[in-house]
């Protein structure tokens, strides 16, 4: 992949095509809308309209998994919820997962 384009119009860093594009890497989910429902690797549900939102439960963020390699552009990059990007970035992915239980997200042991 090509490297990432300079940030304009930023939301943290990252331009809105960024941001769109990384949302289209998020799991599409048969019967509702993609533009605005989807779920992250681990299953949990993830809100367009949310991004950085950490007072909802859909709220995501962008994980960044080449952190040292920027380089790498949009292949480093996941759309994430954002308890779960937390605990990705902070606590190295302890020992839970927020993940889909029906149509609300829930703390699970992995």
């Amino acid at each position: 992949m090509s490297e990432l384009p300079a940030a304009s119009d930023t939301v943290e860093g990252y331009d809105a095509e960024i941001i769109r594009r990384v949302w289209a890497l998020a799991q599409i989910i048969p019967g509702n809308d993609p533009e605005v429902w989807r779920k992250d690797e681990f299953g949990a549900w993830i809100h367009r309209a949310d991004y950085r939102n950490r007072h909802s439960d859909y709220g995501w963020e962008i994980a960044d998994y080449g952190f040292s390699r920027r380089g790498a552009g949009l292949a480093s990059l996941r759309p994430m919820q954002w308890q779960n990007h937390l605990d990705f970035m902070i606590a190295a992915r302890n020992q839970a997962v927020v993940t889909a239980d029906g149509l609300r997200n829930a703390r699970r042991l992995l």
